[in-house]
């Protein structure tokens, strides 16, 4: 499949607290943002699969802010020409909305964060009915398996890779995604602590 860019189109919320993200054409909507996920003018917010082609989706100008709509279930999501793909809210308007912000900020500063190598979705099993490849509190070492990452219909294993902040005996404290959840690259999946 190549790729093409659409720019979203943008309708304000009645309110004036933010904007409704709307589908430029008649597709698939893939890799929908999680929710929270923040978002600046030209970046990259998903795509549009259009009869096998696949646009990636622009924040339009003069649009900022997180998203306030969960994900669809679908991962492609069939929409019309306008559909509403998600809400956009000016951060300053999100109660909290700073201080998580912060906690993530802080939490990456600390660097005992597992973070995607890569764009995708992450999950903690290899099938529904599976158990989950690591919990809070388990040890974990080098190549210790702690997550699927699919992008693109392809499984990659997440490992626990040593280096840099991250020793090499660790201990997970939580995990910072759920499930099945949309992740950007270089986010936090799961978070730390130094163990033996």
């Amino acid at each position: 499949m190549s790729e093409a860019r659409f720019v979203l189109k943008a309708e304000a919320l009645e309110d004036g607290s933010g904007w409704r993200l709307l589908s430029p054409a008649v597709g698939f909507y893939a890799e929908a943002p999680r929710e929270g996920s923040t978002f600046r003018a030209g970046e990259d917010c998903g795509c549009l699969i259009v009869l096998d082609r696949v646009h990636r989706l622009v924040m339009p100008d003069g649009v900022a802010g997180f998203v306030a709509s969960a994900p669809p279930e679908r991962r492609h999501e069939p929409v019309g020409f306008g559909s509403t793909l998600f809400e956009l809210r000016r951060a300053a308007d999100a109660e909290g909305f700073g201080a998580a912000a912060t906690a993530a900020a802080e939490t990456a500063a600390q660097g005992l964060v597992v973070t995607a190598p890569q764009a995708g979705r992450f999950y903690r099993r290899s099938a529904p009915e599976a158990p989950v490849f690591a919990e809070a509190g388990d040890a974990v070492q080098a190549g210790k398996t702690v997550g699927l990452l699919e992008v693109m219909k392809t499984f990659n294993p997440v490992k626990y890779q040593p280096g840099g902040a991250l020793p090499e005996q660790a201990k997970i404290v939580r995990f910072l995604v759920e499930d099945s959840s949309d992740v950007e690259e270089g986010q936090a999946l799961l978070e730390v602590e130094a163990g033996s």
